[in-house]
């Protein structure tokens, strides 16, 4: 096959990956309360709002995630190093990084509930025990998918047969920015639901959350004390694969322009290095046109939503 179409085959391949690392992500964030959530379960006991909540958020979700990502991407790069099948070292890096996630999300849920003892917030040990397995299971399927994207970029000229385009960085450095990314990504645009939405469905649209509700959780589902299981069924619906869909177009989109900046700067297939130039100039045109037509649409959604929705509070 041509190396450019091949080319345009991993490309696609690394958008499936990053739609999966990240989708899985959002909905780890969901069953340890990490991102967004974490403020309002934290502060529940302190209004009275005594729950069954698991929380583990003492960090941001990028560098938590960097850091898994990181550690899996060291530990397969070092079985890649001494001969070890990228599928198996990928995996077995993935398993040592959800290790530490698990010690991290045990460590952190039981110093932020034990710092709320004062306010008779109890740990409920079956809380901890039945969400440590969901949390390291949707955890290993995002950073096995973050590592393995950081190994295909990383040899990403070999596998087309251009190895002059292999990622000048390596595996683990490849992994850490990518975890930065799609922990990034998975706290901005997804966590749409944590437990206190619904008593502000009859409220105005864009009212927002007054101070004087903070902390006030809902601790009840359809059946019986709500825990974040409920949540990540509800999320799983939509704030998942929105949140996946988000990283991956990103990832489209940058790649996409990418590529055709060095087609049609005619830098590939032959590699000539006068056209280099050119080939980034028509990259970053493209860019900036896909930016330009995302925020347009961006617009033109949220004009839409108020008309449909609004008016915001205040207007």
């Amino acid at each position: 096959m041509e190396p450019i179409a091949m080319l345009f085959a991993w490309m696609l391949l690394i958008v499936f990956l990053a739609l999966i690392a990240c989708m899985f992500e959002d909905l780890e964030s969901d069953t340890g309360s990490q991102s967004n959530p974490n403020s309002q379960v934290q502060l529940a006991p302190q209004v009275g709002q005594v729950h069954r909540f698991f929380n583990k958020a003492i960090s941001g979700e990028a560098p938590a995630y960097a850091m898994y990502c990181t550690i899996a991407g060291v530990i397969a790069w070092v079985l890649l190093s001494k001969g070890v099948h990228p599928i198996m070292a990928i995996p077995i890096g993935t398993i040592v990084g959800e290790v530490v996630h698990v010690i991290f999300a045990t460590t952190a849920h039981l110093g932020r509930t034990t710092a709320q003892k004062r306010f008779e917030q109890p740990i409920y040990l079956d809380v901890l025990y039945g969400h440590l397995l969901p949390i390291a299971t949707h955890g290993f399927m995002a950073t096995l998918c973050i590592t393995a994207i950081a190994y295909i970029q990383s040899n990403l000229g070999t596998l087309s047969g251009l190895p002059e385009l292999n990622h000048p960085f390596a595996l683990p450095m490849l992994a850490f920015i990518w975890g930065i990314t799609v922990g990034a990504i998975g706290s901005s645009t997804g966590d749409i639901h944590y437990g206190t939405e619904r008593e502000f469905q009859d409220r105005p649209f864009g009212e927002g959350k007054r101070v004087v509700y903070h902390g006030k959780i809902t601790r009840y589902a359809e059946c019986g004390i709500r825990t974040q299981k409920d949540i990540v069924g509800f999320c799983v619906k939509y704030g998942g694969p929105c949140t996946g869909l988000t990283f991956g177009l990103i990832i489209l989109f940058e790649n996409w322009r990418t590529l055709v900046g060095m087609i049609a700067g005619n830098y590939l297939p032959d590699l000539q290095a006068t056209a280099g130039n050119m080939a980034a100039t028509i990259g970053i045109v493209l860019g900036l046109m896909i930016g330009i037509a995302l925020t347009v649409g961006n617009v033109v959604i949220v004009r839409w939503a108020r008309k449909r929705y609004g008016p915001f509070v205040g207007e």
